[in-house]
């Protein structure tokens, strides 16, 4: 049995990525009317942030073939919460797509970084614990999503409220990096020392299912808040609340997700939480009310929280690829998805209407619960 402290630190990492995302998630209503940009403008901008990570992820892949992922995942640690920052400090869109390039090449690194060494972690555990590792990530979000609604509710100003979480969350990187232990996905597998590898046929089905699921993930996580917001009118504290809902739904799953794991098998916890996601966003989106959207939210993260862990988990065990390249490959597929569904989702918003987009995100989800035997398989 793998020390505890390894996985609490690495569990932290996770907690720290999450709050950074929601700190930003929940703040793009305000980054939008402060610069007076429309819907497609920060698509793009969004776009930027899904070039950043799409170039750091490889890279970061590479890198794991020859270094140990603590120390890759202590890098990441430092850079992603003072990058955080920059998107609600930009004064132009120039300089906020600068920003969110930065920020998506930090996020790059550390989500390649720490999902393989929560898979060294697992490994040295003998039992499953990347659903509650990613639990973590979702707490994470939770809590930055909750910090901006109460600084709304104050009256503090968004900038200043993200200024004192970059220092609390550096100090926290800083306090669990030293934690993190000895295992290392590069001593996972002889011979792993590929550079730039083309992902297998197994990392491809993995890395398009993370796809799918990351992009609806990811519309959740950059227009749900909006949705609220603009469409329901709700205001910048319910639709904080409302991301805040789906968060904690994907923590509560992914912390009970490894117990659920061992009982009901990884096949049918993914098609069961895809499943529930479907129905939740097409009843939220048929409803479209206020008083169903957040139970909704709270729904949708329930049953894609574990999706991820799952298929990230079956990534690190890929029989042709070693596990940090393997890892890579997935990581871009799904982040692709994560970073760049959301702008495209923003186009179609702007063309039709977000509601209309978001029902996307349902389609995706039902597709993942068709195919989970095959994931399992």
């Amino acid at each position: 049995m793998v020390p505890q402290r390894p996985r609490v630190a690495t569990g932290v990492m996770f907690f720290l990525s999450g709050v950074v995302i929601g700190t930003w998630a929940a703040n793009v209503p305000f980054v939008r009317d402060r610069l007076d940009i429309s819907t497609t403008t920060i698509g793009f901008c969004l776009l930027a942030m899904a070039a950043g990570s799409l170039v750091a992820m490889p890279l970061a892949g590479r890198e794991l073939a020859h270094r140990p992922s603590a120390d890759l995942t202590r890098l990441g640690a430092l850079a992603v919460p003072l990058a955080g920052a920059l998107p609600l400090l930009a004064p132009s869109v120039p300089t906020l797509a600068l920003a969110l390039f930065v920020l998506g090449a930090a996020i790059g690194l550390l989500d390649v970084s720490m999902n393989a060494h929560g898979v060294a972690v697992e490994h040295a555990a003998r039992t499953p614990v990347m659903s509650s590792l990613h639990g973590g990530w979702s707490l994470g979000g939770l809590v930055g999503a909750g910090g901006v609604a109460l600084a709304h509710a104050l009256g503090v100003d968004p900038r200043v409220e993200a200024i004192v979480a970059v220092a609390l969350l550096l100090a926290l990187g800083v306090a669990a990096g030293p934690h993190l232990g000895s295992m290392s996905a590069a001593q996972e597998r002889d011979g792993a020392h590929a550079t730039f590898a083309r992902p297998s046929r197994g990392a491809l089905l993995v890395g398009t299912l993370v796809f799918m699921l990351f992009m609806a993930e990811g519309a959740m996580t950059d227009w749900s808040a909006l949705y609220l917001d603009h469409d329901l009118e709700t205001g910048a504290t319910v639709a904080a609340i409302g991301f805040g809902a789906f968060s904690g739904g994907m923590a509560l799953s992914r912390f009970c997700g490894d117990r659920l794991n061992r009982v009901v098998g990884p096949g049918p916890l993914l098609r069961a939480g895809s499943l529930t996601a479907a129905l939740s966003i097409v009843v939220m989106l048929l409803v479209g009310e206020a008083w169903v959207a957040l139970p909704a939210l709270l729904l949708v993260g329930l049953g894609v929280g574990n999706g991820v862990p799952l298929l990230f988990s079956a990534a690190g065990r890929v029989r042709d690829m070693a596990p940090g390249p393997a890892i890579a490959a997935v990581s871009t597929l799904g982040y692709f998805g994560l970073l760049a569904g959301p702008p495209l989702l923003g186009f179609v918003a702007d063309a039709t209407s977000m509601p209309a987009a978001l029902s996307i995100t349902a389609l995706l989800t039902g597709t993942v619960a068709l195919f989970a035997v095959r994931a399992e398989r």
